[in-house]
């Protein structure tokens, strides 16, 4: 067994890697790779922490990937397809791989709020941004169609 102290993971800044248009820029989000510090590898775990006003990343959801969402401190807005749900400490939320319905968080409150996020490492998941033209197949990005984005899209 290894304990892992929360002294020891660095907290690292969530900066966007979104293309063109749908960079969501930085600062707003900050996690600890404690499932890396650990060193496994069939699943990611992190500690997450979203500033207010932040977002977790683009509404998506996710081929080969199933994810779960368990809420420590503060608040969240759950997006979920038309559906908005705010959750506390204590609530956690869970997406079945190959369903597509796009989720994303949001801080609406005040104050930072901090979750654990876990999914499993499919090398052959594709990221589905429903709404906008972006996909993420395990090559990168791509527009909606399948080609690459460029420098200069």
């Amino acid at each position: 067994m290894t304990i892992i102290r929360k002294t020891e993971v660095p907290e690292t800044e969530g900066i966007s890697a979104y293309p063109g248009p749908y960079t969501l820029g930085r600062g707003r989000q900050f996690y600890r790779e404690v499932s890396d510090a650990g060193g496994l590898t069939q699943f990611g775990a992190m500690v997450e922490r979203l500033v207010p006003g932040g977002r977790s990343s683009q509404t998506h959801w996710e081929s080969h990937e199933d994810e779960f969402l368990y809420m420590i401190e503060g608040s969240l807005t759950v997006i979920e397809g038309e559906e908005e749900s705010l959750i506390g400490p204590g609530d956690c939320c869970v997406w079945k791989a190959g369903t597509p319905v796009g989720h994303a968080l949001r801080n609406d409150s005040e104050a930072d709020c901090l979750y654990l996020v876990v999914g499993s490492r499919n090398p052959e998941n594709t990221t589905t941004y429903p709404g906008i033209d972006l996909l993420h197949p395990p090559q990168g990005y791509t527009h909606a169609d399948g080609t690459p984005w460029t420098q200069t899209d």
